[in-house]
């Protein structure tokens, strides 16, 4: 590499350092945050301390992508970055549950932006052939910060306090983005005024669907009255962003798409939906079957990192070159294979459970980045971050509907119609063990649950990726098209 070269491969690691502070501030404090603030007043808003940093950054994804295409990067990342760390360094002083959750929705707002330039940059710095590598790290990023979070949030709060995560999150955010600033090189921007009318209809429409998943199932059944009227509202904000972006002459939506990426939309979607989104059912699955220990079900996720690894390093190099169907293809059949055996295997032992991550993992590898990749070479560099940011935020979607769906059966199971609420810590010196009486009032009963229930929704799922694989073998090698068409080098249109 030449010295530009070697500057902006350093400019993606602070990105990817940028990412993975936005992803550990979605998860850190997903799992048992009642204990993790027990300092704080009683309320019975706790839940919002997530729900508020999930719904601010799902709507944030689209609209920075955007932006990035108006602006260049390096300023949008610049105010993401901002927001991120002061409202970081300002929930460590909350007085209330209120004050935690109104903080929080500013810090997702900013980890929504930090995210959508992550991705967005690859895209606009890179052409098709050199994009893998550099999209591997920022999706490794991003699943080490959602997996291992829950994790390193109970360790900071048993070592340190609550408020000791925060200023973690704060100082890897400030030094990924010094580190970017310093080292990224600008990118142009356009001339095109932003349609400000159309702008907030995407946000609101993604806002409303990330709210609809945190809300369904425990503030209402998914069959209700309240269920279908938010699916109508989504619908009609959904028609407003198109006809919007149809009648803009810059859209934030890519409300012109071909055929082609349409679909790698759907199939990232749904298999955000049936395969990221399965990861809480892992996840609850080790803590009912075998122990109360977040640390060694956090562990296992290793595996599933480990077999992803693979495919994902091999493919997201290579896709340029084959196409994504063949990719997409056969990690559909991994998948619902995968998900297959874990419905007969998953509760034999803690081997058996791992080897079901793997695999699961495994087929994983061969579509996220592959889908990422391929959506890219088709895209004009002028309009990256709007495709990218979109692209994006339908995965983040995806993976909160599989939560939703399938964590809520989980969460009835385990927790019953219990409210979440601060848990009083005074008179115990084991937080994990005064959880476990709180959570789980019979184990084996909800072992059993689990096992007549859940697994039968993996089959579901299984049933649904395999019917995927028609989807991917519908797409045709457009990318492959593309580059040909482009004297392989369509990011130079």
């Amino acid at each position: 590499m030449n010295a530009e070269e070697k500057k902006r491969a350093v400019a993606m690691w602070g990105l990817a350092l940028c990412l993975l502070s936005a992803a550990a501030g979605w998860m850190f404090m997903r799992f048992g945050q009642a204990w993790s603030i027990a300092d704080l007043p009683q309320s019975d808003s706790v839940g919002w301390i997530v729900s508020a940093y999930i719904i601010a950054e799902v709507m944030m994804i689209p609209v920075a992508g955007k932006a990035a295409d108006r602006f260049g990067c390096r300023p949008v990342l610049a105010l993401g970055s901002f927001v991120f760390i002061l409202s970081s360094l300002l929930c460590t002083v909350s007085l209330t549950v209120g004050m935690l959750a109104t903080l929080r929705l500013a810090q997702g707002a900013g980890a929504g932006i930090m995210l959508a330039i992550a991705f967005t940059a690859v895209g606009k710095l890179y052409e098709p052939s050199k994009r893998g590598k550099c999209h591997e790290l920022m999706t490794a990023a991003f699943a080490i910060g959602s997996l291992f979070a829950s994790a390193a949030g109970y360790y900071l709060t048993d070592t340190f306090n609550w408020r000791a995560g925060f200023v973690v999150l704060s100082a890897m955010a400030g030094a990924g983005f010094a580190v970017a600033w310093k080292f990224l090189p600008p990118t142009s921007g356009s001339e095109e005024k932003t349609d400000i009318a159309d702008t907030a209809a995407v946000a609101l429409l993604f806002g409303t669907a990330a709210l609809y998943t945190q809300t369904v199932n425990d503030k209402f059944d998914l069959l209700s009255v309240p269920s279908a009227v938010f699916a109508a509202a989504i619908i009609a904000l959904a028609a407003l962003a198109l006809a919007l972006g149809k009648r803009s002459g810059n859209p934030a939506l890519p409300v012109r798409m071909g055929g082609f990426e349409k679909k790698l939309m759907f199939l990232m979607f749904m298999f955000s939906m049936c395969g990221l989104g399965l990861i809480q059912y892992f996840f609850k699955l080790y803590l009912a079957y075998y122990e109360f220990d977040i640390y060694a079900a956090s562990s296992y996720f290793l595996l599933l990192i480990l077999g992803a690894a693979g495919p994902s390093m091999l493919g997201c190099r290579k896709v340029f070159a084959t196409g994504v169907r063949p990719w997409v293809l056969t990690g559909s059949a991994i998948v619902a294979a995968s998900l297959i055996i874990t419905h007969f295997i998953a509760d034999k032992g803690t081997l058996q459970f791992g080897i079901s991550l793997f695999l699961f993992g495994l087929g994983l590898g061969f579509i996220v980045t592959e889908v990422l990749c391929s959506l890219q070479t088709v895209v004009e560099k002028k309009d990256m971050g709007q495709h990218t940011g979109c692209l994006m935020a339908i995965r983040m979607i995806g993976i909160l509907v599989g939560n939703a769906v399938v964590g809520s059966y989980i969460s009835e199971v385990l927790h019953g119609s219990r409210v979440t609420r601060v848990i009083d810590l005074n008179a115990t010196g084991n937080a994990l063990e005064e959880m476990a009486s709180n959570f789980f009032s019979d184990i084996r009963q909800a072992s059993a649950s689990l096992d007549e229930g859940l697994m039968a929704s993996v089959l579901i799922m299984a049933a649904v990726a395999a019917a995927l694989a028609a989807v991917a073998y519908a797409l045709e090698k457009d990318d492959v098209s593309a580059l040909r068409r482009d004297g392989e080098s369509p990011g130079e249109r």
